[in-house]
C-alpha cells in the first residue's frame, strides 16, 4: 500500500470488508474495492464549497420592474 503525505490511519483489511459489505447492501450485489486512500478533509471541502456555489448560482431570481 502506498503512503501519501501526511500521517494517516492504515486503511485495514477489515474496514475494506465492512466497505464492501456496506457497497454491496447499497448496490444489491457483490463489489470488488480495487482502490482505497484517505480523502485529504481540505481537498473534500473545497468539492463541497465548489457544489454548494454553483447550486446558489443555479438560483435565478426574476426581478420584477416596476
Amino acid at each position: 500500500m502506498e503512503e501519501s503525505a501526511g500521517n494517516h490511519e492504515e486503511i485495514t483489511p477489515e474496514l475494506l470488508m465492512v466497505m464492501s459489505a456496506s457497497i454491496a447492501a447499497y448496490l444489491g450485489r457483490n463489489v470488488r474495492i480495487r482502490k482505497a486512500r484517505f480523502v485529504d478533509p481540505m481537498q473534500a471541502n473545497a468539492w463541497g464549497q465548489s457544489s454548494r456555489v454553483v447550486l446558489q448560482a443555479s438560483h435565478n431570481l426574476n426581478i420584477r420592474h416596476a
